[in-house]
């Protein structure tokens, strides 16, 4: 439930007022995040004053951000009864409904700086930060705590990092080329198709980051969502692996492949290290089973190398 309306409007509101008087002290690419949804309002008083927001086991915290950029969430809970250390918990969150984390939090001693504004009972803890990577585009967050017995809560500060340029590779191996459309225009695009043995191989040309675009292969007589491991290899080693839901679609679709439906969009993003010289390959985890992928470099603008 949203309690943003009475009892805490107005002082919801006065804060609004005062945190854009205050976002110069920020800078222009770092903002503090107000949640979409939210369990109730936290005040407390240091230095400056900060409004915290109430975790919950049950009721989410909802935020949206734009990436890319890091995402620093502070994490508080309130000690009582002469507490003078909090007991660790989780901070758990889901990135666009489908990747659950989980962070430990803690154990923090009580903050000397920090006091609850109004007449809450106890005492803050100290911060524990915890930071999140944010790809390119918007993504909405939602934060849960788990396995606490205190009252925890936690305030988002996003700061935005340099936009990448991004330059598709094509595969050094011999791969299929599919295309693609969306069912309500004649927009097409060209995919790879890889499976357990026929890999997408490439040497990245410059670039700190990949990014995946990935369509799952269903069949007529498949489920609507299928489980799907993507592994990067890298000099012929696992470099890491990453595991996703995928859905079919109901707006795109094969512009030859009539015996499969398209699964939807998913995308990864990778950091690479920038040494230039190792041999990457994407392949399937399980078999039988084969997606679609297209691979692209991204680097900042002030690389001349694309």
């Amino acid at each position: 439930m949203n309690k943003s309306s009475h009892p805490f409007r107005s002082a919801f509101w006065l804060w609004i007022f005062s945190f854009f008087f205050s976002m110069t002290l920020f800078g222009q690419k770092k903002m503090e995040i107000i949640p979409k949804k939210f369990v109730g309002l936290v005040y407390m008083s240091g230095d400056n004053d900060f409004v915290y927001y109430a975790l919950s086991e049950k009721n989410k915290t909802a935020i949206e951000v734009v990436g890319p950029g890091n995402l620093v969430v502070f994490n508080r809970v309130r000690l009582e009864k002469n507490e003078t250390q909090s007991k660790p918990y989780y901070l758990k969150y889901l990135l666009d409904d489908k990747l659950l984390y989980s962070k430990k939090i803690g154990p923090q001693a009580i903050s000397k700086k920090i006091k609850y504004k109004g007449k809450l009972a106890g005492t803050p803890s100290k911060a524990d930060k915890v930071v999140i990577e944010i790809p390119p585009g918007k993504h909405n967050l939602t934060f849960f705590k788990h396995r606490s017995a205190h009252k925890a809560h936690a305030r988002f500060v996003f700061e935005k990092t340099e936009k990448l340029r991004w330059q598709e590779v094509l595969p050094e191996s011999n791969l299929l080329s599919v295309a693609t459309r969306r069912i309500n225009s004649e927009k097409e695009k060209e995919y790879f198709r890889i499976n357990n043995s026929q890999g997408f191989e490439f040497t990245p040309t410059g670039g700190s980051k990949l990014r995946v675009y990935l369509r799952a292969d269903f069949n007529y007589k498949m489920h609507s969502q299928q489980i799907t491991r993507l592994v990067l290899m890298k000099d012929g080693k696992v470099y890491k692996t990453y595991k996703m839901t995928c859905h079919k679609s109901n707006t795109s679709e094969y512009v030859t492949d009539k015996k499969l439906i398209l699964g939807t969009l998913e995308k990864v993003y990778i950091d690479i290290p920038e040494d230039h010289n190792s041999r990457y390959k994407f392949l399937l985890k399980d078999t039988p089973g084969s997606v679609i992928i297209r691979v692209a470099v991204g680097s900042s603008s002030d690389q001349r190398n694309l």
